[in-house]
């Protein structure tokens, strides 16, 4: 057996999955620049069985979501699934599984980070399980999604409140009294094209969260669910 076929029977013992076609798995691992730069025409890459995963994924974490949490409204399990379906949510399975060292990517790709990349990582994730759901049905593809995201650390509070950190934050405080959260610019730093900025946010004269991101928008929406985080706030008790 060669050192391929050694390694894709470790990953498909990760996914907890006995055998598929080795066809449909290949092309799931293939990104498209892969054949490009081998001047392979014609040549499967995984975006058809990402498109078709994609799908695939968003009826099974549906279905989940909605058993679940049987209180929570539309906006709610919306907010949850998003989540999940993301390429941050995806890239933190697929490296759970090494995914990035199974892949067959272009030279160029690989130097440039492509095995690391949440976009790459998150898409052929997708394809997995559009290859999955091909070879072996819907039943299958739901277990393995089960099982995937079991395997990681999931806060749905945190989920709900990422969404809009600031109104969140600023709910809370005008349930407490008139007073509202003040966001004060710490320090900016790096070159004019590529600034970091670093905000406080400020409620009654008090430092209650601080973040930093390459805009000052981003780091006022990381300063408030820092501060929401250490308020431990839930959401679900603000919006019922």
């Amino acid at each position: 057996m060669s050192s391929a076929a050694n390694e894709r029977k470790i990953l498909l013992k990760k996914l907890k999955i006995k055998k598929i076609d080795e066809a449909l798995l290949n092309e799931a691992l293939t990104h498209p620049s892969f054949n490009f730069e081998r001047n392979i025409e014609n040549a499967p890459d995984y975006e058809r069985l990402e498109f078709l995963g994609d799908s695939v994924l968003r009826l099974s974490l549906s279905d989940y979501l909605f058993r679940k949490y049987p209180d929570y409204n539309e906006g709610k399990l919306t907010k949850i699934r998003s989540y999940l379906v993301s390429d941050e949510c995806l890239a933190k399975i697929a490296v759970s599984l090494s995914l990035g060292r199974y892949l067959n990517i272009g030279v160029h790709e690989a130097k440039d980070g492509g095995r690391e990349k949440d976009s790459i990582l998150a898409c052929s994730m997708e394809a997995i399980l559009g290859a999955i759901y091909t070879d072996s049905g819907f039943d299958k593809a739901n277990e393995v999604i089960y099982n995937l995201y079991s395997s990681i650390d999931i806060d749905i509070n945190n989920i709900l409140i990422s969404y809009n950190p600031k109104e969140i934050l600023q709910q809370y405080t005008q349930g407490l009294n008139k007073d509202l959260p003040v966001y004060k610019t710490v320090s900016e730093s790096g070159p004019a094209h590529k600034k970091i900025y670093e905000i406080a946010v400020i409620y009654q004269n008090k430092e209650i969260g601080r973040g930093i991101a390459p805009t000052k928008k981003e780091a006022e929406k990381k300063a408030a669910l820092n501060a929401l985080c250490e308020l431990n706030i839930k959401e679900e008790k603000l919006n019922g």
